[in-house]
């Protein structure tokens, strides 16, 4: 037998099997970067959809902020979203139930240039009583102030991305 022959008979296949076991290592770490990236994809979706809901809620928030100049009528049934201090206007926590909004009269409001499927947004204000920014008494006529509370629900791109904001707004008598 020549050298040769005796070297080919010795070899154990050692080169294969580390090679196997690279290859292995090798489709662990692209299986987990794929999941890894998968996750962030949604993550970044998530928080698209709810900035979109935000915007769309600041943006309400601010029309129905300047729908308040004039004075609009305000009735104990909230008849087009506007809720007269004597209403019976559910309690905070209802407000924040989603029933609330599609079985109440809410005013809408299309925030059309946010797009990639923003719903319309739904408003209710609510008007409060009236109070005096001095604290001397009786208030004098020129310190007086309507109170309004507006509370605004918006959604994102998607149903689940929903925003709410409230705020209190102060018009001079």
């Amino acid at each position: 037998m020549s050298n040769l022959q005796k070297s080919l008979n010795k070899q154990t296949g050692a080169v294969l099997a580390i090679s196997l076991i690279m290859l292995l290592l090798l489709t662990l770490i692209g299986t987990t970067g794929m999941q890894v990236t998968s996750l962030e994809e949604k993550m970044a979706g998530n928080m698209r959809d709810q900035i979109l809901a935000f915007q769309a809620a600041e943006s309400t928030l601010n029309f129905a902020e300047a729908n308040l100049k004039p004075e609009p009528v305000f009735v104990d049934a909230g008849t087009d979203g506007f809720y007269s201090e004597a209403s019976a206007i559910p309690s905070s926590s209802a407000i924040l139930l989603a029933s609330f909004w599609s079985s109440n009269p809410v005013a809408t409001y299309a925030a059309s240039g946010l797009g990639n499927g923003v719903t319309d947004s739904r408003y209710i204000v609510q008007k409060m009583v009236d109070s005096c920014v001095s604290s001397t008494l009786p208030c004098p006529t020129a310190d007086q102030m309507h109170n309004y509370r507006v509370t605004v629900r918006a959604t994102g791109g998607t149903t689940s991305s929903v925003v709410m904001l409230q705020s209190t707004y102060q018009t001079p008598l």
